[in-house]
């Protein structure tokens, strides 16, 4: 069968257009999604988790924004708590597995669930009824609820985003599950979904649909990061050294002593004159007394530490460079590492 001149071209273009409109709707709500971010960060500051929740297709969203929180794509990024409880095929398939107020997701949210967590629904148009379940048990213990869900754009110019996209406590968690039969091949979809946080992809064709699902919870990890990377209200600013080399925002490395390895491929580290401040050894096999340089709170290299001795200065930083330095295990030589 042939294929005429213009055909892929006027299919890439089809397809394009499918996601303009989305796409569109989905920046407006920037805002939405920035205070969702800044919310689920207060949970990961008291010390939360973030619990996601996906039936059918939209299991395997609910397992990416666990991995995406639990394995940072970014170097330097702090791992957060969070797990899918979409993979637990025992539970949803054992005593816990159905539906209704009292199985399914709801029955694992009131397991794992604790109020400072964040329970993340990502609901789809099929039968998404035990992921709201889920949201509602995770309202009445006080975890904070997100939703990411989709209705068609017709829907946009009728339905204010404000009606969809928030709620006040008071709502009664049952609202998420209405009770009796539904008609057969209909979800719990229709309808606004309740939740603390709703964030709506405007969109009929639920592969795209899906596509602008994980735009979202891409820009919530990493707004998340950037509020976590902000000094906590009523927190003393961080200050630079202006007698000597920051880690953080210099440009050039710094040789610093490891005094601390902690979780996350972090590590304390003394920065001379009693300065302490955390940073990454991701790249390098460092240990306690190590002597690493860092560039940007990244360390970069291990010095010998014969060569850098108790107290590096950077002679011994030139000594360690020129005489061979580990980098990730491996020897490299000297040069500019800045």
């Amino acid at each position: 069968m042939a294929i005429e001149p213009g055909t892929a071209e006027r299919l890439l273009e089809q397809a394009a257009a499918r996601r303009i409109a989305p796409g569109r709707a989905l920046a407006r709500d920037a805002g939405l999604i920035a205070a969702a971010a800044r919310d689920m960060a207060a949970r990961f500051r008291r010390g939360g988790k973030l619990v996601t929740l996906g039936d059918g297709a939209a299991a395997a969203d609910a397992g990416h924004v666990a991995v995406e929180f639990t394995h940072p794509v970014i170097v330097g990024k702090r791992a957060l708590p969070a797990i899918s409880l979409a993979g637990d095929a025992a539970a949803l398939s054992g005593t816990a597995g159905g539906s209704g107020p009292e199985a399914g997701f709801a029955a694992q949210v009131r397991t794992f669930g604790r109020s400072e967590d964040i329970a993340l629904g990502v609901l789809t148009r099929e039968d998404d009824r035990r992921v709201r379940d889920g949201l509602a048990a995770a309202r009445e213990r006080g975890l904070l609820t997100v939703a990411l869900t989709t209705a068609p754009p017709t829907a946009l110019t009728t339905t204010p985003p404000t009606a969809l996209t928030s709620v006040p406590p008071t709502v009664p968690p049952t609202a998420l599950a209405p009770s009796g039969p539904l008609p057969e091949g209909a979800g719990r979809s229709a309808g606004a979904v309740v939740a603390d946080h709703v964030l709506t992809v405007w969109c009929d064709d639920p592969l795209v649909a899906r596509e602008l699902y994980m735009t979202a919870y891409h820009l919530l990890w990493e707004l998340v990061h950037v509020v976590l990377d902000e000094p906590e209200e009523g927190a003393a600013p961080a200050v630079c050294d202006t007698g000597g080399t920051c880690v953080t925002c210099s440009d050039t490395a710094v040789p610093v002593r490891v005094t601390e390895l902690r979780p996350g491929g972090l590590a304390l580290v003394d920065t001379g004159e009693g300065g302490v401040e955390e940073v990454s050894v991701a790249l390098v096999e460092a240990r306690a007394g190590d002597v690493v340089l860092v560039h940007a709170k990244e360390a970069i290299v291990v010095l010998d530490s014969e060569a850098a001795g108790t107290a590096p200065d950077s002679e011994a930083v030139e000594a360690a460079l020129d005489g061979g330095a580990v980098l990730g295990g491996e020897a490299v030589l000297g040069g500019d590492v800045s």
